[in-house]
């Protein structure tokens, strides 16, 4: 005579998330890319900033340079 054994698990199976369509995919594709140009756009913007502020202090006279200890541009570091 043959027995059947029957298992039985009471462990709930948890749903996993539906395939993300091409929309949805397209959707967060473009929002890292957004927020990589943000990035380098405000990399770019910071750059400027700062080329723009050294270039005000290096056109005030020599002697003001001096009082704020802005280093001289003839001297090697």
């Amino acid at each position: 005579m043959k027995t059947m054994t029957m298992v039985c698990c009471d462990t709930p199976i948890t749903r996993t998330a539906p395939a993300a369509t091409l929309g949805a995919m397209a959707r967060r594709a473009a929002g890292r890319l957004a927020t990589k140009l943000n990035g380098l756009a405000r990399t770019i913007a910071e750059h400027h900033r700062a080329r723009r502020d050294r270039a005000a202090l290096e056109a005030l006279p020599f002697d003001l340079r001096k009082d704020l200890g802005w280093p001289a541009g003839d001297t090697a570091r």
